[in-house]
């Protein structure tokens, strides 16, 4: 039996229910047998991997390991996944360092294949670690099958708390957002910024989300640690992502401007 997740709303009102209703919804997904044949596969094999040539030649294996991170789209991306972890994170030259996207970094370095003498697979931790992101991960896909918006805001509740939490310096903080895409998208829709910005230098970049955070919110993205900036920062994206549904000649649209700000 399949299970998706319960939106009755969009918008705001669909986030705060979401945020209420999270941990139940969230249990009951991951209740569903496909979940549990994933889960328990993943636990009773990914002590016993040692390669990843022997991780991308097991599908369910993998099917967990990308979901955790938001990659279940290159599933049948082998060579690519297999060489992303092989080369791992620490040698600037490696793929995962070349890709525009910080996800393929996070996944590498989680699974430590080309970072240890031994894996990350080996710690009697591991398993439970990354079935509790695949956990999380499944539940934001399931709601962004029928809300992307929605999906969006949830993962950014979660990352974003992480990344500014991190020891790393404002810059590098910066710069992990900006190479996550749906991070990405949730602060420049926040900020009202547009497409354009990607184009521009990294530090440039850098440079403009820091002023407009500032200018926008009275914070710098160490501020992001505080439960109630990141969410009115996502309050921000939810009504700007509700305007541009709207036909913005419409009474609604311009309700929705004005209290955007």
């Amino acid at each position: 039996m399949s299970i998706s997740a319960l939106v009755p709303m969009d918008g705001l009102a669909g986030y705060r229910f979401l945020q209420r209703t999270r941990d139940q919804q969230e249990y009951l997904i991951a209740q569903t047998p496909m979940s549990q044949r994933l889960q328990t596969a993943f636990k009773e094999r990914i002590g016993s991997i040692d390669t990843p040539a022997q991780l991308v030649n097991d599908r369910e294996l993998l099917e967990v390991a990308l979901g955790a991170f938001g990659l279940s789209s290159d599933i049948d991306s082998k060579f690519f996944i297999q060489k992303v972890l092989e080369e791992g994170t620490t040698d600037s030259t490696a793929l995962a360092n070349k890709l525009s996207d910080q996800r393929y970094q996070d996944f590498s370095k989680a699974f430590g294949f080309g970072d240890r003498t031994t894996p990350r697979t080996k710690l009697s931790g591991f398993a439970d670690e990354i079935l509790s992101q695949f956990k999380s991960a499944s539940f934001e896909v399931s709601v962004g099958d029928q809300d992307e918006s929605l999906r969006i805001a949830l993962n950014a509740d979660r990352m974003l708390e992480e990344i500014a939490s991190s020891d790393d310096t404002s810059r590098i903080k910066w710069l992990s957002i900006i190479g996550n895409e749906p991070l990405l998208e949730l602060v420049q829709g926040a900020l009202g910024l547009p497409d354009g910005v990607t184009q521009l230098d990294l530090d440039r970049q850098v440079e403009i989300y820091e002023e407009k955070l500032s200018r926008q919110m009275g914070i710098d993205i160490d501020g992001l640690t505080d439960s109630e900036h990141r969410d009115k920062l996502i309050e921000r994206y939810l009504i700007r992502a509700s305007v541009d549904s709207f036909d913005t000649s419409s009474p609604g649209a311009l309700a929705l401007t004005l209290l955007s700000g």
